[in-house]
């Protein structure tokens, strides 16, 4: 995936002793919730993202030359009961998850342009322990595991009705099965 920097963050990288954080952003049904590695919260993109600092961990978030579908793992432990209560009763399943890189000014810890966009999918299973503290492990998939889905459409009218409710041109396939067409003659 090609990513381009801004000149702001080129020019703090070339300059050297940055720190960047990784940006989480997770599309639940009943709200989204931001999260960045940082011990702070940080403004980015217009948005708040709260801190979890080492209390996180991403697994699977690597590139390679081939193209295919990569997952990814997201751990968080010692999450605020209210965030516990948005993973638990929300509908998240193929819901969008967006996880951005950040670079902030070192003096500041303001972030230095807009984020740029590492990965993108969609989440897939989440458990939470709460035994263990309230651990939430989560996975989520690339969009490209649709490609090896299989697509279980028919043509017919029934099918093509799902999508085109008032489209009727499969209603006469059946008539054309029986129906003799004169091919050639001169009427």
């Amino acid at each position: 995936m090609t990513r381009t920097l801004t000149s702001g963050v080129a020019t703090a990288i070339a300059a050297g002793n940055t720190a960047a954080v990784i940006l989480i952003e997770m599309d639940f049904g009943s709200g989204t919730l931001r999260v960045s590695t940082a011990p702070y919260s940080v403004h980015a993109a217009g948005d708040d993202w709260i801190g979890v600092g080492a209390l996180g961990t991403l697994g699977g978030l690597d590139e390679a030359t081939a193209i295919e579908s990569r997952g990814i793992s997201l751990e968080m432990s010692g999450i605020d009961p209210a965030n516990i209560a948005l993973a638990l009763g929300s509908n998240y399943q193929g819901r969008a998850i967006t996880i951005w890189v950040a670079v902030l000014n070192p003096d500041t810890h303001v972030v230095i342009d807009d984020p740029v966009a590492l990965w993108s999918g969609r989440m897939d299973t989440m458990s939470i322990n709460l035994d263990a503290g309230a651990v939430i492990t989560l996975t989520a998939e690339s969009r490209l595991a649709d490609l090896k889905r299989p697509r279980a459409r028919r043509y017919n009218s029934a099918d093509q009705q799902i999508d085109y409710p008032t489209d009727l041109g499969f209603d006469f396939v059946p008539l054309m099965v029986t129906r003799e067409l004169p091919w050639g003659v001169a009427g």
